[in-house]
């Protein structure tokens, strides 16, 4: 491995794209959309049946259940028995999707915002570090601070 190889390699770009974030969102978006119904009902059958009401080894059947309108289905008959009218469910399900999309969208915009194109979190700009070191010092250094940039390989006019 050439010394240029490696240099290139570690000062390479590995932020995510914007693209990458919108894909991440989308399908942890679709996940929260799709779990929150089963998290609702569990949580409901706790308060109602003292047990968290999860549909083990029954997910396709609580799925369809849900399809069709009707929770407790894939559930012990009495904890089904111990949920509220399907219409109360559906009305505590919305309200559960609006508060953990929220959640995911308050989450992803955080994340774009920390590691995402464009975060400069713990670094100076070019003028606060001039103001900090001095103008002389830091163009003198400059292919140690930003041997990406500045080092005698990137210079114009050199070969090989």
């Amino acid at each position: 491995m050439s010394m240029e190889r490696a240099r290139r390699d570690r000062f390479s770009n590995t932020t995510p794209s914007a693209g990458e974030f919108a894909i991440a969102f989308v399908l942890a978006g679709v996940f929260v959309f799709l779990i929150t119904p089963l998290v609702v009902q569990g949580l409901v059958g706790w308060v109602t049946a003292g047990q968290f009401a999860w549909p083990n080894e029954h997910l396709l059947d609580a799925y369809g259940g849900l399809l069709q309108g009707r929770f407790g289905a894939g559930l012990a008959r009495d904890v089904a028995d111990g949920l509220p009218a399907d219409a109360v469910m559906w009305v505590l399900t919305v309200v559960g999707e609006v508060l953990a999309l929220g959640a995911t969208v308050v989450v992803a915009l955080w994340m774009r915002d920390m590691t995402g194109a464009g975060s400069r979190h713990g670094l100076a700009t070019g003028t606060q570090a001039a103001e900090a070191l001095g103008l002389a010092p830091l163009r003198a250094r400059a292919n140690q601070i930003r041997p990406d940039l500045y080092s005698r390989s990137n210079r114009r006019g050199f070969r090989r």
